[in-house]
This record gives structure tokens, C-alpha cells and sequence, in this order.
């Protein structure tokens, strides 16, 4: 994972909360960093915010081009559970890893929606491969 271009193109969601689509990815990118700021390693409290936690990893998860994208081509952009566990079978690590990774789909996910607002045009596929690549000039070559 590039973190540098994960750093700016966080940075950059913020400067485009006008448009309501990246609004709300951005929330929910905020909402997945607040989770894992407070994600409980105590069992019991765990048990207490589980599901909580799973029905944020599933609402993020509904409707990501990008997930639709990779889950062509690389079915291992969701971090697999062993023995094809759910995520209400994971265990508290399982399950965090799973929250963890939701973060950077949602970067892409705003930054995908910032560029088709700019070039409606551009091919879905294409551009969600560009962004894949994790390449700060894709930042720079859309202007963002």
C-alpha cells in the first residue's frame, strides 16, 4: 500500500464534500477511522460493539465500484477469512483486519467519484485499474 498517496488523496476528498456522493464517502471513510481508533481489544467489549462493527463493514462494502472491479479480477481485495468464516464468525483481529482495509477502498472509492465528476467520460474500468496502481501522478494527472 502507498501511503503517501493514500495521505494525499485523503487530503484531497476534503476539498470536494460539495458534491454529496463524496460527502458520503467521506463520512464513511471518517466513520471507518474512528472505529479503528477505538476498536476494542477487550472481549467483552468486543462482543459488545461486534456487530455494530460488521454492519459498518457491510454498508461500505454494498455498491463499491471498486470492489465490483477487483472481485474480476483479484478476489483478494477483501481480507478472507479462514474456513470461509463470515464476518459474524471472525474473531476480533479478523474482524479488525477486515475494518482496517475498508479505509483505503473508500479513498478510492471518493477518489474514483471526484474524477468521473470532472470526465463523465472516462472508462470505468480503465480508471478504477489506474487508481489501483496507487500512483500519486494519477493525482496529479486529474488534478486533484
Amino acid at each position: 500500500m502507498n501511503k503517501d498517496f493514500y495521505d494525499m488523496a485523503y487530503e484531497a476528498l476534503s476539498h470536494y464534500l460539495d458534491w454529496p456522493d463524496v460527502a458520503d464517502t467521506y463520512k464513511s471513510i471518517v466513520d471507518g477511522i474512528n472505529y479503528c481508533n477505538n476498536y476494542y481489544q477487550i472481549q467483552i467489549d468486543f462482543d459488545n460493539r461486534k456487530y455494530e462493527v460488521i454492519n459498518y463493514i457491510t454498508k461500505v462494502r454494498k455498491n463499491n465500484i471498486i470492489d465490483a472491479y477487483k472481485s474480476q479480477l483479484n478476489p483478494l481485495i477483501l481480507v478472507p477469512l479462514p474456513s470461509g468464516k463470515s464476518l459474524f464468525q471472525a474473531s476480533s483481529q479478523e474482524l479488525y483486519d477486515n475494518l482496517q482495509n475498508e479505509i483505503p477502498r473508500l479513498i478510492l472509492k471518493g477518489i474514483y467519484q471526484i474524477i468521473k465528476h470532472f470526465n463523465e467520460m472516462a472508462e470505468d474500468n480503465d480508471l478504477i485499474a489506474e487508481l489501483l496502481q496507487e500512483d500519486v501522478n494519477t493525482l496529479v494527472k486529474y488534478n486533484i
